[in-house]
């Protein structure tokens, strides 16, 4: 064997083990974070779900009940999400809120935790109050 092929050999082998380890923090790192998008969104749902549910106990309670006029645009979650007006509420570390426009037979839960944010809508009768359906937007 020549002289230094044993030292090529090494530095080949080497190169190849840091690539593969580069690989496995990478792959690592992206069920990581993958992982934890889903839970947060989980929890963003959750908040959603509650905000759903204080909407309709405000419903129950008086029908003529809403927290903004009504918007043009039916299912705009930018609208939503952003401008719309509603009761908000904090629950653990996220937080929701609740929008039902005047005269429409929708209400609208946003739940947000950290990044993940999820806007629910339920279509109901009144009166009495029935919740006909309901969906994630």
């Amino acid at each position: 064997m020549k002289k230094g092929a044993a030292l090529i050999l090494t530095l080949l082998i080497m190169a190849v083990s840091l690539t593969l380890a580069a690989l496995l923090v990478k792959i690592v790192y992206n069920c990581y974070a993958s992982a934890n998008a889903v839970l947060v969104r989980e929890q963003a749902f959750c908040l959603a779900e509650a905000g759903l549910e204080k909407g309709k106990v405000e419903l129950v309670h008086n029908l003529n009940w809403y927290t903004d006029l009504p918007y043009y645009l039916a299912d705009n979650v930018q609208w939503l999400v952003k401008y719309a007006v509603g009761e908000e509420s904090a629950l653990g570390n996220g937080s929701f809120k609740v929008v039902k426009e005047k005269g429409k037979n929708r209400l609208y839960a946003i739940g947000r935790k950290g990044s993940g944010v999820v806007v629910l809508k339920l279509t109901f009768s009144n009166p009495p109050f029935k919740s006909l359906a309901w969906s994630e937007l």
